[in-house]
């Protein structure tokens, strides 16, 4: 390419998110020893270890579905979207010494972490499927490809919306972030990944239908399921709605603050 071809903006962007999510598996890879090892592996354990218990342990059973597969499409979604927030409510902090390069925006930094942690859960999805479907049998087919995935872009993309504003609202309040990682452990028992929630009371379900995840798991394990249960209030209205609203507050908020977030 001529060195004095100017570059589209386009390009420019797809540039700098290569560099961004290069630069993001280097760091967690290459900054000791068996780092890709333990990226993978560590997640895999957690999953197993609680499937362990929820089967084994409790020997619990559905009719028409598997217990391992009905964990798994709750755990690594729900670790997906987690992962996402987490690491996003970090970036600016992690990539302070980069925002002096003038092609470098923030926003950058979040689509390539974001990038690097969808790679990083549809690796473990697909290793844990692969061993479910060959080696015990399971049907880890899904069987509703386009609304499961629909159902999980908008997971990824309301998780992208918290991240960005939780990234924005810690910078001024630091302590926050750890209050945010504390409550996601009752969300995680709240959202029905590791019940189902058709066992939960009707006095009860309407209050955990509050929390956009439940109804996030919940649609996307129909999508992989043929035979999954309807469920009395679970929609895909409601979490589609809220994250419309959290992406405005995000962008809004992003776009107020964003000369103010290079400043450390």
């Amino acid at each position: 390419m001529d060195v004095n071809t100017k570059r589209t903006p386009f390009r420019i962007m797809q540039d700098v998110l290569f560099a961004l999510v290069l630069r993001e598996y280097l760091t967690r890879f290459g900054s000791r020893r068996m780092g890709a090892f333990w990226e993978i592996f560590e997640p895999m354990a957690n999953i197993a270890f609680m499937m362990f218990i929820f089967t084994v342990l409790r020997a619990r059973s559905m009719p028409g579905i598997e217990m391992p597969m009905f964990l798994l499409t709750g755990m690594i979604p729900f670790f997906l979207m987690r992962n996402i927030i987490f690491k996003l409510m970090d970036s600016i902090g992690a990539n302070q010494a980069l925002f002096s390069y003038p092609n470098i925006k923030v926003f950058d930094t979040y689509l390539a972490r974001v990038l690097v942690e969808i790679s990083i859960s549809s690796i473990v999805y697909l290793v844990f499927s692969f061993i479910f479907g060959f080696w015990f049998g399971y049907d880890s087919l899904v069987s509703y490809p386009i609304e499961w995935l629909i159902a999980l872009l908008v997971g990824i993309l309301f998780a992208f919306s918290l991240g960005v504003i939780f990234s924005i609202i810690t910078l001024m309040m630091p302590n926050l972030k750890s209050i945010i990682r504390i409550l996601f452990l009752p969300l995680y028992l709240m959202s029905g990944i590791v019940f189902p929630l058709w066992i939960v009371p009707d006095k009860y379900l309407p209050w955990l239908l509050w929390n956009p995840f439940a109804h996030l798991i919940s649609n996307i394990r129909e999508g992989v399921f043929s035979h999954y249960p309807g469920i009395n209030g679970v929609s895909w209205e409601y979490p589609f709605i809220i994250t419309i609203i959290t992406l405005c507050v995000a962008l809004g908020l992003y776009r107020l603050r964003r000369e103010r977030l290079l400043v450390k």
